[in-house]
């Protein structure tokens, strides 16, 4: 929960910077964004799924998953968080973040206002990993999901 928090105080700061850089991500499924430039940037090669979370507000409804990535080709973890239900196709905050144990406070992120999905690849060598997802719905409810525990260490 306290990457989820943290997340949340990013999100006050990076989202203003974000939105200026920010691409649109229009992937509808989950190899689109691995392969897309504005997703993981995997062009080639496999992925293997680690851990995925559903992305819920705090009265249960789902906005979508977060998915914790590794490919072997590059040697990377990616986080991308995808939207479904009544959130998927309306550009609306979304975020991914990807968290490295051993050095403080050290994540990585994507944040965005985005239709389909937010996505961060990096590589993590021989470092555990925690991650989170966020959606903000059309009236601003917030929904989080991912792992706030470390793990996959490699």
């Amino acid at each position: 929960m306290r990457f989820i928090k943290k997340a949340l105080s990013a999100l006050g700061l990076s989202a203003s910077m974000l939105f200026l850089a920010a691409a649109p991500a229009s992937a509808h499924t989950l190899d689109e964004a691995v392969r897309a430039g504005a997703g993981c940037g995997w062009t080639s090669g496999s992925y293997s799924t680690l851990h995925s979370a559903a992305v819920t507000t705090n009265g249960g409804t789902r906005y979508g998953t977060a998915y914790l990535l590794w490919s072997n080709t590059y040697q990377q973890n990616c986080v991308v968080t995808i939207k479904s239900g009544a959130t998927h196709g309306v550009s609306t905050r979304t975020a991914a973040y990807l968290y490295l144990s051993g050095s403080g406070n050290e994540y990585y992120y994507d944040d965005g206002n985005y239709a389909h999905y937010a996505a961060r690849a990096y590589g993590a060598g021989g470092r555990c990993v925690a991650y989170a997802g966020i959606i903000y719905g059309t009236s601003g409810t917030l929904a989080t999901g991912g792992r706030s525990e470390y793990g996959n260490c490699g």
